[in-house]
């Protein structure tokens, strides 16, 4: 009985956050005329520094049996191999620090966002949505980050990440129906499929990493056509 009440706080929990998401995504609100600004960080533990995607898809194998994410995140004109990432700075200079005396040749990549040029008339009619939309996925990354810690310290079992996996999938389908036929479309659909193939089986703590980095991914290479 203890343990349901538990999970049902848990569910509870997991819902406000995506309420509030929503709030945010409402009263978070930035356009310049030229841009819709939406400020992050993300600091990525990167392994090495493939030449080309062929390189890249090798390395990221290696860097999944360590229990590192292994996402390949293409980022201004270069192919990082991601282990983890992480919202300050401090905590991905331990990861990788770590990483180095255990012999992996590891570095941090910092990608700060900022403006996001507006490229079509459509484009600045949606910048409100398209606001909204950053703040949406931020929110839904920051969730499977903390699911993926939740995992490696043991706090969350494999019903809690379900749960998140499952509230991560129902954020991203509310912004599917939000956003038809335009420049997130495509995106959101992918990142569902993504939601799809990390519940395919047991939860591991580098799925959900996996399923941060690439919901980040899609913030920073996001084109506001």
């Amino acid at each position: 009985m203890l343990k349901d009440r538990r999970n049902l706080v848990f569910i509870s929990a997991v819902s406000a956050v995506i309420a509030i998401t929503v709030i945010i995504c409402v009263c978070a609100f930035s356009f310049n005329g030229g841009s819709v600004n939406f400020e992050t960080s993300y600091y990525f533990v990167c392994y090495r520094s493939p030449d080309n995607v062929v390189s890249a898809g090798s390395i990221s194998s290696v860097v999944s049996s360590y229990g590192g994410a292994g996402y390949i995140l293409d980022y201004d004109g270069n192919y990082y191999v991601t282990v983890s990432c992480y919202y300050k700075e401090n905590d991905a200079q331990a990861v990788c620090e770590s990483l180095k005396k255990r012999e992996l040749e590891c570095t941090v990549l910092t990608v700060k966002t900022k403006n996001y040029p507006v490229k079509s008339s459509s484009a600045k009619r949606n910048a409100k949505l398209y606001t909204g939309n950053f703040n949406t996925l931020n929110s839904l990354s920051l969730l499977a980050y903390e699911c993926a810690n939740g995992l490696d310290t043991g706090d969350y079992d494999q019903s809690k990440a379900k749960d998140v996996l499952a509230a991560i999938k129902s954020g991203l389908n509310g912004l599917k129906n939000n956003n038809k036929n335009n420049c997130f479309t495509n995106a959101i659909c992918d990142l569902i499929d993504e939601c799809d193939d990390a519940g395919k089986g047991y939860i591991l703590s580098k799925d959900m990493r996996y399923l941060q980095i690439a919901i980040a991914d899609k913030i920073i290479n996001a084109e506001l056509t």
